[in-house]
């Protein structure tokens, strides 16, 4: 089957068909979403050799399975289930885990993968795969309200429009409390208006401005110094940033402030798929293109672009 593989340098090759070990099904991919992870993978982070892809929708080929001709969605993370982080409901910091690729797990953008049964989510006969494509950070979005009790009263300081900043925008939205999406790209900002999100240009950030709860989802090094200049003391810091080349930052600032950090990362899929059901997070006006699988380089390259945002793949 071809894949995309990444080796220093990205190629498509021929590479051997998985087979599904232990609870483990096979998975015929429909669908696939670059993400900014991906793109940073390319750039070092992790370290990661191999077939590259975590978003996707695919469907159970495993004629053995009770999920056989299903479409599914799917967690990354592939745990061992036995460990203390796994018993006390920390699957996705398990030190054994291995991540769908990112980390000592071939990835999606390929013809078939393999994962555990646990981590599959069936998807409703309704709704597209180009929709339920975004499970997976949609999910990641809705994990902040897991981790932080925000109330309405609060304001929110969103740093970065991208493809991850407009779900956590469309999520804060529905939690009813006063926020605004920043971004320092007009065209991004532009269409966060167009999905009535409230946003500006960075620029027009003053300094004096500030906000109980800061976001980054910039995608940037730099993206966590202008969420904490922006942070009232004893503010929340949210990070969602993931990079392969990290900022320095002021850890004073964080204890002179006495800043509530918070990492942010996975997040659970039941909730995520409710909203999109529901239609209570759209989605769709994000995806900036859709390709064919016989032109992932391509696409890969246009994922790279300033003012793109989501990049959908046909399988």
């Amino acid at each position: 089957m071809k894949a995309l593989y990444f080796d220093g340098s990205l190629k498509v090759l021929n590479v051997p068909k998985p087979r599904p070990q232990g609870n483990e099904v096979l998975i015929k991919i429909l669908c696939s979403a670059v993400c900014n992870t991906d793109l940073e993978i390319l750039k070092g982070y992790m370290g990661f050799k191999g077939i590259l892809g975590h978003e996707f929708v695919g469907e159970v080929v495993s004629k053995s399975s009770l999920l056989a001709g299903k479409r599914v969605v799917g967690e990354i993370n592939c745990s061992c289930g036995e460990c203390f982080l796994c018993k006390t409901g920390r699957k996705s910091h398990c030190p054994n885990r291995t991540v769908l690729g990112i980390f000592e797990r071939p990835g999606v953008f390929t013809e078939f993968t393999t994962l555990p049964v646990e981590n599959l989510h069936v998807i409703p006969d309704y709704m597209s795969i180009e929709r339920a494509v975004f499970t997976e950070p949609l999910a990641a979005a809705i994990e902040i309200f897991e981790q932080v009790q925000i109330k309405p009263s609060q304001n929110v300081f969103i740093f970065g429009a991208g493809k991850l900043g407009l779900l956590i925008s469309q999520v804060f939205r529905l939690n009813g409390c006063e926020y605004i999406t920043f971004d320092s790209n007009s065209i991004k900002v532009k269409k966060a208006h167009s999905m009535g999100i409230h946003a500006r240009g960075l620029k027009t950030l003053k300094s004096h401005e500030m906000a109980e709860v800061c976001v980054d989802c910039t995608g940037a090094p730099d993206g966590i110094k202008s969420a904490m200049s922006h942070l009232y003391p004893r503010g929340r810091l949210v990070l969602k940033t993931t990079v392969a080349d990290p900022e320095k930052i002021n850890l004073n600032q964080i204890v002179i402030n006495e800043f509530e950090v918070i990492g942010s990362r996975c997040g659970a899929f039941e909730p995520a798929l409710s909203l999109l059901e529901q239609n209570l997070v759209d989605p769709e006006p994000i995806v900036s293109k859709v390709f064919d699988f016989k032109d992932i380089l391509e696409a890969i390259d246009f994922a790279q672009q300033p003012s793109t945002l989501k990049v959908l793949i046909r399988h």
